[in-house]
């Protein structure tokens, strides 16, 4: 009698169609995400909404902080994450004023996820841990590491921390 062997069905996100709607879901969850950094009331309090930010740009300037980026853009994710763990230290109350900068930093980190998916998989437990802080209160201040510029940064005196002490 032949052994009959069980042929393992691949993990749904290493078939390309399994792929197309994780990155349809990402595309949809960074919508409604944007969406709320824009309509949320000033003031209120979005415990929720900066733990998902803060998984999402988590990711985003955790890539930029490695990866070849243009322009301003690592100072820029590194700063934003920085102002969500500002706002969550301050009893997660919203500051309208970030609005539209945040929004812009959910859309670059979303490309940069796309960009280098493998580093930012990599740095997925970091983000949600960041995340779970903010759910659960215990986020502090110094969450966020500064930015540390790559030795290559090709003008020493442009050197900066992208987060305020």
């Amino acid at each position: 009698m032949k052994k009959r062997t069980m042929r393992r069905k691949p993990h749904p996100l290493c078939t390309p169609v399994g792929q197309a709607l994780a990155l349809q879901a990402l595309r949809q969850d960074m919508l409604n995400i944007g969406l709320a950094c824009l309509a949320v009331e000033h003031g209120s309090e979005q415990r929720a909404l900066l733990a998902r930010l803060a998984f999402m740009i988590g990711i985003g300037a955790e890539v930029a902080a490695v990866a070849d980026v243009p322009g301003d853009n690592r100072a820029g994710m590194h700063q934003a994450l920085a102002e969500v763990v500002a706002m969550a230290c301050n009893g997660c109350t919203w500051d309208a004023a970030w609005a539209a900068q945040l929004q812009l930093a959910l859309e670059i980190a979303g490309d940069l996820m796309r960009e280098h998916h493998r580093h930012a998989m990599r740095v997925l437990p970091g983000a949600r841990a960041l995340s779970d802080d903010i759910s659960a209160g215990r986020i502090r201040p110094d969450s966020v590491a500064p930015l540390v510029w790559p030795e290559s940064h090709e003008n020493d005196s442009c050197q900066r921390l992208a987060v305020a002490a």
